[in-house]
């Protein structure tokens, strides 16, 4: 694929920004346009168990996402992006992750060292690009992804017990390592696995179960969790004041549906 020197230098964002979306855009389940990039989607839980992905699969994707050259042993000044010029290992599971969460094809451009997205085909079956994933947008793009996802990079932690991929296992260990040695802490919290957190919450929603649960996409479902422990907490609070009065005004009864985020 050729691009011309205008191409290769324009770029969504600036080096270094970060784009925070917006509260509508993370619980919408449509996707969201990323310019010069493509369209991010959020995937459902129907897809992160697809036998195609798979709950293991989703896991190396998010490590792949969180995954920083200091993980990997590497210097300060090496970018995650340059790693993947050099390996053609990181080069391919970067464009399976990538064609996971973009609506648009993805490919590999070893001409101009970069990831390129494609939508379709003309009719002479030649390849119409979207856009590319290059070292001024990598970053970025997996910060918007991450939050789709309902991602926070230093709240995130795996089960690498769970990973069969012998690569993905290496990619999975470095990231728990360098967090361990920078948190202290080593133990994995199997309470908050999401296997754990969907029967949980099939099972204790009043609307949501097993039936209709896997359309809700991940970011969706996090928010039904969280809604469903204020929820609990909340008729506590109410069993409380029906009991001994809210004489010190300590109950609200908006507390239900408090703005978090």
């Amino acid at each position: 694929m050729d691009w011309t020197d205008n191409d290769l230098s324009r770029s969504r964002f600036q080096a270094g920004e970060m784009m925070k979306l917006d509260y509508s855009d993370l619980i919408s389940p449509f996707s969201f346009y990323v310019e010069r990039i493509g369209h991010v989607k959020t995937p459902t839980l129907r897809d992160i168990w697809n036998p195609r992905t798979t709950w293991q699969g989703y896991q190396m994707y998010l490590g792949l996402l969180l995954m920083t050259p200091q993980a990997c042993g590497q210097e300060n000044n090496i970018s995650m992006f340059d790693l993947i010029r050099s390996d053609i290992r990181l080069q391919t599971s970067y464009a399976a992750m990538f064609d996971f969460f973009l609506e648009e094809n993805i490919l590999w451009d070893e001409n101009n060292r970069l990831f390129f997205t494609y939508k379709e085909k003309d009719k002479d079956n030649q390849i119409i690009p979207v856009g590319m994933i290059c070292a001024e947008n990598f970053s970025e793009l997996c910060d918007i992804i991450l939050q789709k996802c309902g991602i926070a990079r230093k709240d995130y932690d795996v089960d690498a017990s769970k990973i069969k991929n012998k690569r993905a296992l290496e990619i999975l260990t470095k990231i728990r390592q360098g967090r361990q040695q920078a948190s202290g802490k080593s133990k994995h919290d199997k309470d908050m696995d999401l296997p754990n957190l969907v029967t949980a919450v099939a099972v204790k929603s009043n609307s949501i179960n097993f039936t209709n649960i896997w359309d809700l996409t991940i970011y969706q479902f996090y928010e039904q969790f969280k809604k469903e422990q204020v929820g609990i907490y909340f008729d506590i609070q109410k069993m409380s004041v029906a009991a001994y009065g809210n004489t010190k005004n300590t109950f609200k009864g908006n507390e239900w549906y408090k703005n978090e985020n």
